[in-house]
């Protein structure tokens, strides 16, 4: 089925799109995304999806007859079952693009930015009409450059510019040794060489400051606190904090057989009822906290590294019944909520390393009781690890057939 404008029934001529590539020079993280017609009606839900992943729309339009012929061939080719009509243009740019190789099971296709195909996919997993095209997107910076040309080319150097512009404030101001950046959607982490000595160094991308403004406010909040590491420097869009070896997996005891990681010691759970406790007595509430958020240096003890979801609760509370680390936040919430914390944190993300109830973290309880309770939980971890296992020997097993 040939694909043509469902207004012209034109085509274009074949490469037209791919020609302009050459016109000017791409800028890295800039991508273009065309939303058919099947999508059009989910446009609300895909700026979020843009946003969440560390997108920001540069510029976005609707496509007018021409501009949809124009671009009629070259999605031809890479539809030839057919698909939608394209009728929107959203100009997006990544300051931090996801250069890692793709695992297998992926979103298909191929493009110089990971995170570019993984919001493709969920876009079109959010439209889910069988046999449609909802949206399409550049395959990379160069035919990015090509699209806005081809859509918008009295918008393209201001977009171009912009992107420069937003590039240079997302580099870090002092030297790197190492990036240990993980999704990076806010912001990305590295060590670095700080006045000769190592710190790590928060840069958060352009849009994102109420996220730093929440890992200050928490310093300030939690100086009491030897759990809450320390501010070596605040800059407009970068924090400094200090370095901790980290040895926690060393520490994580009784580890259940089979299972990927042991259990927190008690004073660790005891420490994080705590500062939980700290902060809602000041009215606020430790949003998205997790395991991977804490540190075990040898010499400094526990630490906790991340509060970018640290927010002013409904009111001030003296119990940890309730709180926003270990119970789903509201829906009615106002503030930031990554989805995760909306459904079970406590059973998905804490159960496997504290083998308690959730009940039980939320009192002060005889050593001696949780530790029996957590000889329980050995039981199923162990066949929880014993699944894991298994599933990857038939993986394995699967890929050498």
């Amino acid at each position: 089925m040939r694909y043509r404008d469902s207004e012209t029934g034109w085509a274009g001529p074949a490469g037209l799109v791919d020609r302009v590539s050459e016109v000017r020079e791409p800028v890295p993280g800039l991508a273009a995304f065309v939303v058919h017609e099947s999508g059009l009606g989910d446009l609300a839900a895909y700026r979020d999806i843009l946003a969440q992943l560390g997108f920001d729309v540069l510029h976005e339009s609707a496509l007018d007859a021409r501009c949809r012929s124009a671009m009629a061939e070259h999605l031809q080719r890479a539809h030839p079952d057919g698909a939608d009509p394209p009728r929107r243009l959203l100009a997006v740019h990544d300051v931090y693009p996801d250069r890692r190789p793709r695992h297998r099971g992926d979103a298909v296709g191929s493009n110089d930015n990971a995170r570019v195909l993984r919001a493709q996919w969920k876009m079109r997993l959010h439209t889910n009409r069988a046999g449609t095209v909802s949206v399409s997107v550049s395959a990379d910076a160069d035919q990015a450059v090509a699209w806005l040309s081809l859509l918008a080319p009295v918008r393209v150097e201001s977009v171009l510019e912009l992107a420069r512009r937003r590039n240079d404030a997302f580099c870090t101001p002092y030297p790197v040794l190492a990036d240990l950046s993980k999704h990076a959607c806010r912001a990305k982490v590295e060590l670095i060489d700080f006045h000769g000595r190592r710190a790590i160094c928060k840069t958060f991308r352009p849009g994102r400051e109420r996220f730093l403004s929440r890992e200050v406010k928490a310093r300030e909040l939690g100086a009491s606190l030897p759990e809450v590491s320390r501010l070596l420097e605040v800059g407009p869009r970068h924090l400094v904090v200090e370095w901790y070896a980290d040895s926690l997996p060393r520490i994580l005891a009784p580890r259940p057989p089979f299972f990927r990681h042991g259990l927190l010691p008690l004073w660790v759970i005891e420490r994080l009822r705590a500062v939980i406790l700290h902060y809602r007595r000041l009215g606020y509430e430790c949003i998205d906290l997790s395991p991977r958020n804490l540190l075990y240096d040898p010499y400094q003890g526990l630490r906790i590294i991340d509060f970018e979801f640290l927010q002013p609760g409904p009111e001030v509370a003296d119990t940890l019944k309730g709180n926003y680390a270990w119970y789903p936040v509201p829906r009615d919430f106002p503030g930031d909520v990554p989805p995760r914390a909306r459904r079970r944190p406590y059973w998905d993300r804490w159960f496997f390393y504290t083998g308690l109830p959730r009940r039980m973290c939320l009192y002060e309880l005889p050593r001696p009781l949780l530790a029996l309770t957590r000889s329980l939980a050995l039981v199923p971890l162990t066949l929880a690890g014993l699944q894991r296992v298994g599933w990857h020997a038939v993986r394995r097993l699967g890929r050498g057939v």
